[in-house]
């Protein structure tokens, strides 16, 4: 199988510059794709055209990502790809849609409406008369990657029979916020214009993204037929060297460290790998001994490739796939047992752990279609209504509530509580459609905006509070950037929020702080519509330095809100709120 480039360095040195002319050479060519990508816009394959525009676009907009004379090439292959696209689905074809072998297709993000690649592996054997397999493929950093290199496909024929999806991930961030929804919407985007068998997708990774299998893999187990993790990492503390982080950011690594999330592994036949001098080699060990501590034993196989630095070694290899391929098609367990720290990472076959009673304290489900056990749970939804028992209890529905160390069918509306999708941190809010609202300029602003758009791919959507509609309240978290009085929907919300802000000083959680000189960052439930966030003056809590060092550093790092001082940008103080918001 054929893996994507794996680049260990955390950056790569420019050693080449682009031309001046050769910019403004692509920013002339690429007006008549937008131009054709535009008059095709509305067709339901518009995004296989506007990801190759796209792809310009960022050249020229980022020019320092011109690595080498080869990207000038990338460029120009994806404006002469672009436009037959275009001049194709102008006449009603699409001839891409029915290639065989190595294909590009792309789709549009509901978190902000961007279009974003991805690439395929289809089978000669291929059309459509049966379900197929399906590898999803993770790849490893790559500091060198672009959309317009990513779409630069790969001409060597491809030989296996079963369909692989590459994910681009949003480029390099383990797949985490906005690279782990990618990861999903790529897959719905597959699985509605392929003949997949979902009981044959099987996860797959190495290096960054065999980081990236541990943590999808572990955090969704029920989704794949089986998981293949190669070398990456699965803590943060010693792999990121920070060993001694606030207490708000140590449990924020609840959400990401995956060995937190070892037992799941029971729930999917499970294939660990390492060279023997490669250091992280450590990333299944990990798993490997949280495991044996806790004297589970799954169905799953450890590999060490003898005397193999950071690649597979071939033999390792053709072990991993016997196991997974013995192990298909998916199968539901006669029992399951499942951990989480957020309601986050709640969905295990047909259960789905909708709120706990301790936000990062372990949370654990327990066994069967019909009859669990819990632990730390405080809400439990199922996919359809049926008679199951829980802790011994017999009840008969398809949302229950634990209260008074009681089980009860939860009727009517939920009460408003951190519950799946809506249990913060403030990063979390990125993963989903966002909008950002503001009444002027502002610094924080220009820095989020920079970074998501370079960093994850992305396009920062803005309205401001005069043009706010209905409709952006009820379909997106709202971002406000400004303060109550320079933001008239911040205005609106604040007096409903658990903190009191005015002209001269901040007061939350009983500290105050002057006004004058500090910011307030938080996420609450949006008093305007309480099933989506809102979150005050903050995009992602990492900066650029996090997004270009290792991407272990891009976890949390303000919890639920945090007072910031304006000059310096020094954190006075963070924290979460309570299980209920308050």
């Amino acid at each position: 199988m054929r893996l994507l480039l794996v680049l260990s360095a955390v950056a790569i040195a420019q050693d080449f510059s682009v031309p001046a002319d050769e910019v403004s050479k692509l920013r002339e060519a690429v007006k008549p794709l937008t131009a054709k990508a535009a008059a095709v816009s509305k067709h339901a394959l518009a995004p296989d055209v506007a990801v190759y525009e796209k792809a310009v676009q960022n050249l020229v907009k980022y020019p320092d990502e011109f690595y080498t004379a080869d990207y000038i090439k990338h460029a120009n292959a994806a404006l002469a790809e672009g436009l037959q696209r275009a001049e194709a689905l102008s006449k009603g074809a699409s001839p891409w849609t029915k290639q065989t072998g190595r294909v590009a297709r792309a789709y549009r993000s509901r978190i902000d409406d961007s279009v974003q690649p991805y690439r395929l592996n289809i089978p000669k054997s291929y059309d459509g008369s049966k379900p197929v397999r399906l590898d999803v493929v993770l790849h490893g950093r790559n500091a060198r990657l672009t959309e317009a290199s990513f779409l630069a496909l790969d001409k060597k024929p491809y030989e296996q029979d079963w369909m692989e999806l590459e994910v681009m991930g949003r480029g390099n961030n383990a797949y985490r916020w906005a690279g782990e929804t990618d990861v999903f919407e790529a897959l719905a985007a597959v699985t509605s214009q392929y003949n997949i068998d979902k009981d044959r997708i099987v996860l797959r990774g190495f290096s960054m993204g065999g980081a990236g299998a541990w943590h999808i893999g572990l955090h969704h187990p029920s989704r794949w037929a089986g998981i293949e993790a190669g070398a990456g990492f699965t803590e943060t503390m010693l792999y990121a060297k920070r060993m001694s982080p606030p207490a708000w950011e140590r449990a924020a690594m609840r959400i990401y460290d995956a060995v937190d999330y070892a037992p799941n592994i029971v729930n999917t036949p499970t294939v660990g790998y390492g060279g023997e001098i490669d250091p992280q080699l450590k990333a299944s060990v990990n798993i490997k001994e949280a495991l044996e501590f806790e004297k589970v034993r799954p169905n799953a196989i450890f590999l060490v490739g003898p005397q193999t630095p950071h690649r597979w070694h071939p033999d390792s290899k053709k072990e991993s796939e016997a196991f997974l391929t013995k192990n298909l098609p998916r199968r539901t367990p006669e029992r399951f047992h499942f951990v989480t720290f957020t309601p986050r990472y709640g969905q295990v076959w047909n259960w789905k752990i909708a709120a706990l009673q301790n936000m990062y304290g372990r949370a654990e489900l327990s066994g069967t279609s019909d009859i669990v056990t819990t632990k730390n749970i405080a809400e439990l939804e199922l996919d359809a209504p049926r008679a199951v028992t829980i802790d011994g209890q017999s009840l008969k529905g398809a949302a229950f509530v634990k209260q008074m160390n009681r089980w009860e069918v939860r009727g009517g509306k939920p009460a408003v509580r951190k519950r799946a999708g809506l249990q913060g941190p403030i990063d979390d809010a990125f993963m989903d459609r966002f909008l950002v609202v503001a009444d002027g300029e502002d610094a924080s602003l220009t820095a989020f905006t920079a970074n998501f758009e370079k960093y994850f791919r992305g396009a920062v959507r803005r309205t401001t509070s005069k043009a706010l509609a209905k409709s952006d309240i009820a379909e997106s978290h709202l971002v406000l950037f400004g303060t109550p009085s320079t933001n008239k929907t911040m205005e609106r919300v604040i007096k409903n929020l658990p903190v009191r802000w005015t002209a001269s000083e901040i007061e939350i959680k009983g500290q105050k702080f002057d006004a004058l000189t500090h910011r307030l960052a938080l996420i609450q439930p949006n008093p305007l519509n309480p099933s989506k966030y809102v979150v005050l003056n903050a995009g992602h809590s990492f900066g650029v330095d996090d997004l270009k060092g290792t991407n272990a550093l891009l976890y949390p790092r303000w919890g639920d809100w945090a007072v910031i001082e304006t000059v310096t940008g020094k954190v006075k103080a963070a924290g979460f709120f309570d299980e209920g918001w308050r």
